[in-house]
């Protein structure tokens, strides 16, 4: 197998009219596509018949098993040292992944690499990240955010959002909807947490990678589209209770006992204060 060949794994859920577009637009790095690993979770609107490519591996769940255990059934199959990971409501608007691919084949150190994330309006949504802090939790992660959009947390935690980034710099995590990363870090699968059924797992993962002596790089020479949400049906585009799960069990994770529960109890508090909202206002909740 050629080492200069990655394999692409896209999780697809009820979001096959955005996937179609994936494919098309994927011819624009077709060279350096090994395999293209398509894992369906049980999709409504999934039709085999519109991916009979040749490089194209289906497989497809009987059941929704979240994105993280998705993406591991694909790293288990896939056979190529790099693997893109693309979300189906993407698409590629040129072919500037090939450069980012060679930046993580450059240095054996990188363990992940992503770039730009657009929307089609060109608007740029932000994937680059720190690592989360308590007040990081509070005011980014809950709607305190609303209430102060602006606040030093979130923008410490947001690189972006802090200055014009023109040249690659390491991260401590990076949006899921687009990274290349090594199949393998310290002669193990690198995995995704499945403890995520989906939310939080990208960062978990970068975090990871760090913990293991990987560098997670932003390349803000690297871009691709992202349309966003397709899979979801609510006006906020999440599913909310994986949401309030994944958020609990990754402050939990990593900020200790004590700072893990207290954040876990003001999570807590603003969901049960946001049911009681909608129901006043006659919302679904989720």
């Amino acid at each position: 197998m050629s080492n200069n060949k990655l394999d692409l794994i896209i999780v697809n859920y009820n979001s096959t009219r955005q996937l179609i577009k994936l494919i098309n637009s994927i011819n624009l790095i077709d060279s350096i596509i090994n395999i293209i690993i398509i894992i369906d979770n049980n999709s409504k609107d999934f039709d085999e018949g519109n991916f009979q490519k040749s490089k194209i591996k289906i497989i497809k769940n009987k059941q929704n098993l979240g994105f993280a255990k998705a993406v591991n059934q694909g790293i288990k199959t896939s056979k190529s040292d790099l693997i893109l990971l693309l979300n189906p409501d993407t698409y590629l608007m040129d072919n500037s992944i090939k450069n980012t691919m060679k930046i993580i084949k450059s240095n054996k150190k990188i363990g992940i690499i992503g770039g730009r994330i657009k929307y089609p309006n060109n608007n740029i949504y932000f994937t680059a990240n720190t690592e989360p802090t308590f007040l990081t939790g509070l005011f980014e992660f809950t709607n305190l955010k609303k209430i102060f959009p602006k606040n030093k947390y979130s923008k410490k935690f947001w690189v972006e959002s802090k200055k014009e980034i023109r040249k690659p710099i390491c991260v401590s995590s990076l949006c899921g909807a687009y990274l290349i990363f090594r199949r393998k870090i310290n002669n193990k699968l690198n995995l995704f947490n499945e403890n995520f059924f989906m939310y939080m797992e990208d960062i978990e993962f970068g975090i990871k990678n760090n913990k293991e002596g990987y560098k997670v790089i932003f390349d803000p020479n690297s871009q691709i589209v992202h349309i966003g949400g397709a899979s979801s049906n609510n006006r906020y585009k999440t599913s909310l209770n994986y949401w309030y799960k994944s958020r609990k069990i990754f402050f939990k994770n990593h900020l200790g006992f004590v700072k893990g529960i207290i954040l876990s109890i003001l999570f807590s508090l603003e969901e049960t204060l946001l049911r009681i909202y909608h129901h006043i206002k006659h919302e679904p909740a989720n």
